[in-house]
């Protein structure tokens, strides 16, 4: 009988301890598959801006695409990967940020050597 308790004991250590480390992620509220065209400024925005194409690709809450940035900076299309959960899309590799998609905008900040602020519209 004493083994039978360890065993269980043990089993729910393990479970708790296995429910501690995971966060809880929304499922996607949005598919931002598609063209978002827009522009994006630094913050100060004395430093600057331009404009930011992303053609992005939803599969569940994973996101695929490029995106071309232009202004001050290099002007050459990269990889974006990022997750969406709720009607938040997190990006995720070099540049981070988190952008917030209402209806067919998409706004948010990402955080590069500087910072900077992001607004686009979803192309139809």
């Amino acid at each position: 009988m004493r083994g039978v308790r360890a065993l269980v004991l043990l089993v729910a250590v393990w479970a708790i301890a296995g429910c501690a480390g995971s966060t809880f992620m929304a499922p996607p509220a949005v598919n931002v598959t598609g063209t978002w065209v827009g522009n994006w400024m630094f913050d100060p925005v004395s430093l600057g801006g331009g404009q930011i194409v992303m053609d992005l690709k939803q599969v569940g809450a994973e996101v695929t695409g490029t995106v071309l940035v232009t202004g001050p900076s290099v002007n050459r299309p990269t990889i974006i990967q990022a997750i969406v959960t709720g009607n938040e899309m997190k990006l995720q590799g070099r540049i981070p940020g988190t952008l917030t998609v209402t209806a067919e905008q998409i706004s948010g900040t990402v955080d590069g050597v500087v910072p900077a602020t992001v607004s686009a519209q979803r192309q139809k």
